[in-house]
């Protein structure tokens, strides 16, 4: 009897050790990663942002590009080794849109050449100055009369302005949808930098650069 009495004090231990284990455990758990009332409140204006695709959908007017939601790249091949990249931290621009022919006319982008950004500094100015020389020509300018979006895709035809030089460039964008009063895109281009008249170290690094572009625009 005694041993019965004994085992069944001993089950109700570990029975009672392994419930507060637990609880503690929920309980760093909850304390480790609250649902802040950011994080509620940024699920109930994704569900109310009624996104569409259809081009048709969208606001007509004037859209101005959101430097905060955007992202434009450059990337060429470093000894062949790997797709080095840049990013231009300064860029500004937009379009008029009109949604009944789901087309978007004076479509306008401006880089600042003197913005380029590799995470090194002292890298960053030689490119800008000795590359680029941004000091005698600081824009970047692209712009184009008109693009169409067809079955989510916009291929935008227009010309880039880069080192003094004009050339024709298409840009190829997927129209990644409306949402209140704001439009996506993602875009790719490329092109020869030497015809450009930005030639150095060519083949060590790369004449094809590919431009990679990430945007929002708002409507005005």
């Amino acid at each position: 009897m005694t041993i019965r009495v004994v085992a069944h004090s001993f089950l109700l231990g570990l029975l009672t050790i392994s419930s507060a284990a637990s609880a503690a455990s929920a309980a760093s758990a909850a304390s480790a990663s609250p649902v802040s009332h950011e994080d509620t409140g940024a699920a109930a204006q994704y569900r109310q942002l009624n996104m569409s695709r259809d081009p048709a959908m969208a606001a007509s007017g004037t859209y101005k590009l959101d430097p905060h939601h955007t992202s434009v790249l450059a990337k060429l091949a470093h000894m062949d080794l790997s797709r080095y990249t840049l990013r231009f931290d300064d860029v500004s621009g937009g379009f008029d849109f009109n949604p009944s022919t789901a087309s978007a006319s004076r479509l306008d982008i401006v880089i600042n050449a003197g913005s380029v950004d590799t995470g090194d500094a002292a890298f960053d100015k030689r490119i800008a100055s000795k590359y680029f020389e941004a000091d005698t020509y600081p824009a970047i300018h692209f712009s184009s009369d008109e693009a169409k979006i067809v079955d989510g895709q916009a291929s935008v035809a227009g010309t880039l302005e880069f080192h003094g030089v004009k050339r024709p460039l298409v840009l190829n964008a997927t129209y990644r949808g409306f949402a209140q009063t704001r439009m996506g895109f993602s875009g790719e281009a490329t092109f020869k930098r030497s015809d450009f008249g930005v030639s150095q170290w060519v083949p060590l690094e790369a004449d094809d650069v590919t431009i990679l572009v990430e945007t929002e625009f708002v409507k005005q």
